[in-house]
C-alpha cells in the first residue's frame, strides 16, 4: 500500500501497472487439463499429457490426456487432421469430408474407440489459440465404445468431457 501512495505521489502509477501487465503477459501457462468419464471426474497428469501440432500441410492437433492414477497407459488421445490452427469447432463425423477426426482410450484392460459405436459422435471446440507463444485453449466431448466386448456381456460405452489450456509443442 505504501508504494502505491508512493507511485501515485510521483505519478508513476502508469508505468507501474504497465509494467505489471507486461510480466503478467509473458508469464508461461500452467497447463489445466480436464477429463470427465461417464460424469466422474478423473485426475489428469499434466507431466505426462501433452497437446502437440504437427508440421506441415495438413497439420494434425492432437490432445492426449494421461490419468493421474496410471502414467504408463495411454490414456484419451484425440486426433484433428487438416487442423487450421484458428478457433472453431472440429466435429468427428463429418460425411464424407476425408478428415481422421476420432479420439480413443487405453486404460489397463480397456481399450475404446470412438469410431467403434458406429457414429463417431466427438467435437473439439478451440475457444483460443496464440500461435506465437503456442498456447491453446478449448474443450471436448466424445462417445467411445470398447473395441471387443468382454465375454457375457455388451461393448462398454464412455462419454468423456473435459477443457484444456497448455503450451502446445510442434512436432
Amino acid at each position: 500500500m505504501r508504494l502505491s501512495f508512493l507511485l501515485s505521489a510521483l505519478g508513476l502509477t502508469t508505468v507501474f501497472a504497465g509494467a505489471q501487465n507486461a510480466v503478467v503477459s509473458s508469464a508461461p501457462v500452467r497447463p489445466a487439463l480436464t477429463l470427465t468419464l461417464n460424469g466422474k471426474p478423473v485426475a489428469v497428469d499434466t507431466a505426462f499429457s501433452r497437446l502437440e501440432v504437427s508440421t506441415g500441410v495438413n497439420k494434425v492437433l492432437s490432445i492426449n490426456l494421461v490419468r493421474a492414477d496410471s502414467p504408463d497407459d495411454q490414456g484419451l488421445t484425440i486426433l484433428i487432421d487438416q487442423f487450421p490452427l484458428a478457433v472453431g469447432q472440429y466435429r468427428f463425423k463429418e460425411i464424407l469430408s476425408g478428415h481422421v477426426r476420432d479420439a480413443s482410450y487405453r486404460y489397463g484392460t480397456t481399450t475404446a474407440y470412438s469410431t467403434a459405436c458406429g457414429l463417431n459422435d466427438g467435437l473439439v471446440q478451440v475457444q483460443a489459440i496464440d500461435t506465437q507463444r503456442h498456447i491453446i485453449r478449448g474443450t471436448y466431448r466424445a462417445v467411445l465404445c470398447e473395441a471387443e466386448a468382454r465375454p457375457g456381456s455388451k461393448r462398454r460405452r464412455f462419454a468423456v468431457e473435459g477443457s484444456f489450456q497448455s503450451t502446445y509443442s510442434i512436432r
